[in-house]
């Protein structure tokens, strides 16, 4: 059987006892002083000087400079949410990271340092210490952009102030099905908070996982950030798991007939696209959560990541990703 415990960070392993919530992750964006901003870089010189500074800041960690890296091998960082998508189109661009990947350092992506920490439960507080503790290490060691009166200086207007983004990444299929995210995405629009596909701001969704996000950081504190987004988190959660209940007493057929037929494509086909595969695993996962089956060892988020392209590729193998993938879903959904 294929392994997939090497394409997944720890973080990011399966909690069973989480039917809806993901991940978490809090990020910081910060800036150097005397430092052009990274979309304004004159050359590609300038960005590799800031890369070799954030890097003496942070002798403990392992630093993966992007431009010598190969396409391939950048979007298995972007799959795991270690870097985003931005950030690979930069020319001078890296990341670093420390033993277990939870914590990641984006440089010259739109800022000069985004600090990211990640976590696969509701854990927003937590990873906001570790990330604020990475944070007071580069301060004390960098000149950090910083107005008394706005804050933290960012390059997006938005991100100025405490220039924290805090985001959780839900499993929402319920609430999918019937059709209802749009209109929980305009309610909480409204008090400051976004939903996104699950690569951010831009991307598309893929099996029924959502970012919900906070949109401004000027004017809150980081706690105040971290408490209203909780909240909200906590209340589509349970519009989430109240819509579960009633597909359960009002449409257990019609649930019971998409659960079983997603099954039998994922044990049963011979190609397959992410797309279509990340649903299929999205109602095989729901199907599990409301106890219609039963799968030992289904690993959802290990699957979500290992069957994306850049894990399946290689140049000296010509069988079709589609099929790949295929194979690999075969292996593991019994």
């Amino acid at each position: 059987m294929s392994d997939l415990e090497p394409n997944v960070s720890k973080w990011m392993k399966t909690a069973k006892e989480a039917p809806v919530v993901i991940s978490s992750r809090i990020r910081l964006a910060r800036n150097l002083e005397n430092h052009v901003h990274p979309l304004m870089f004159p050359t590609e010189q300038d960005g590799f000087r800031v890369i070799n500074e954030v890097q003496d800041a942070l002798p403990n960690m392992t630093l993966k400079r992007l431009d010598v890296m190969d396409q391939q091998n950048k979007m298995k960082l972007v799959a795991k949410h270690l870097v985003s998508p931005e950030l690979i189109k930069q020319p001078a661009a890296a990341v670093m990271l420390n033993d277990d990947e939870s914590i990641s350092v984006m440089i010259n992506e739109e800022d000069h340092i985004r600090i990211q920490a990640l976590g696969t439960d509701l854990s927003l507080e937590r990873l906001y210490k570790e990330a604020s503790a990475l944070d007071d290490t580069i301060d004390q060691k960098l000149d950090i952009s910083y107005d008394e009166h706005l804050g933290y200086l960012t390059t997006c207007p938005t991100n100025i102030g405490t220039g924290m983004r805090a985001s959780v990444m839900l499993h929402l299929p319920g609430l999918s099905i019937m059709k209802r995210m749009t209109g929980i995405s305009q309610t909480i629009n409204r008090f400051g908070f976004t939903i996104r596909g699950i690569y951010g701001e831009g991307s598309q969704v893929y099996g029924h996982i959502y970012q919900v996000s906070n949109q401004l950081t000027l004017g809150k504190t980081e706690e105040e950030i971290i408490e209203n987004l909780t909240e909200v988190i906590n209340q589509i959660i349970n519009e989430e798991l109240q819509i579960r209940e009633r597909l359960d007493e009002h449409k257990q057929l019609e649930t019971l007939d998409r659960v079983y037929r997603s099954l039998g494509i994922l044990q049963n086909s011979r190609l397959i696209s992410m797309e279509e595969a990340s649903y299929r695993l999205s109602e095989v996962k729901l199907g599990i959560d409301l106890n219609y089956i039963k799968l030992d060892n289904f690993k959802f988020n290990e699957l979500m990541v290992g069957i994306q392209t850049p894990f399946l590729f290689d140049e000296e193998d010509e069988t079709p990703v589609n099929e790949k993938r295929a194979n690999i879903l075969r292996e593991h959904i019994k």
